[in-house]
């Protein structure tokens, strides 16, 4: 269900339960069994459909912030680590067999490739404890771009977990929409037969009445 229908049928549920505040409306809509505990339940479930469409919309947003974070930082630690595998090419040139081990005789595809690659290869020149300062980088530098590495790949799982979250948050909110779209069914139901002879009711309640030459439908959600 996308946000314009969501939007509908939380329009035409409000307008279901406002209309049951009118004494008038609340007795002939129980006349014909529309309890007041019905109209209860009609508001417990408006008031469950909006959080959960609220928590929905939060949990993607946090989710595409993270992403275009991700994103940004993942650019320029490619770019460092490029620059530092060139370095130790140069450096490592007389030393196939070390310069072998590093893995950087060829760079990985772009992105997460790329970078598992630079957290193989920051690993290895710490733990062998590579002298790179002669050639204009510094150990600091080296352990800088290495937590950077750690710190995309954490993030990289937190978007996971993130994702997970707002796949689950969808699935519930489809469900409160459901539950909330069988309520203004049944409500619609019962006035169609409360106020059968009433167009101008029906039509305030949201039921767009039409001639008998056409199909009824219903306006701003079908039931």
């Amino acid at each position: 269900m996308n946000s314009k229908s969501d939007s509908s049928m939380l329009e035409a549920a409000e307008l279901a339960v406002s209309a049951m505040q009118q004494e008038s409306v609340r007795l002939m809509m129980e006349a014909y069994g529309l309890t007041p505990e019905r109209k209860q339940q009609g508001e417990s479930l408006i008031s469950k459909a909006k959080g959960c469409q609220k928590n929905q919309a939060a949990l993607y947003d946090d989710q595409w912030s993270l992403s275009q974070q991700l994103k940004a930082q993942m650019d320029a630690v490619q770019a460092q680590f490029k620059e530092h595998g060139m370095v130790c090419r140069t450096a490592l040139r007389r030393d196939p067999a070390l310069l072998h081990s590093l893995k950087v005789n060829r760079f990985a595809k772009e992105g997460w490739p790329c970078i598992r690659q630079a957290a193989y290869f920051y690993t290895r020149v710490l733990e062998q404890q590579l002298n790179l300062q002669p050639y204009g980088v510094s150990k600091k530098e080296v352990e800088q771009v290495s937590a950077a590495v750690s710190q995309l790949l954490s993030m990289k799982e937190e978007r996971t977990l993130k994702k997970g979250r707002a796949e689950s948050c969808t699935q519930q909110k489809n469900a409160a929409f459901k539950a909330l779209r069988q309520w203004v069914s049944d409500f619609r139901t019962t006035a169609r037969m409360a106020y059968r002879d009433d167009q101008q009711m029906l039509e305030a309640f949201g039921i767009l009445v039409l001639s008998s030459k056409k199909k009824r439908k219903e306006s701003p959600v079908q039931a």
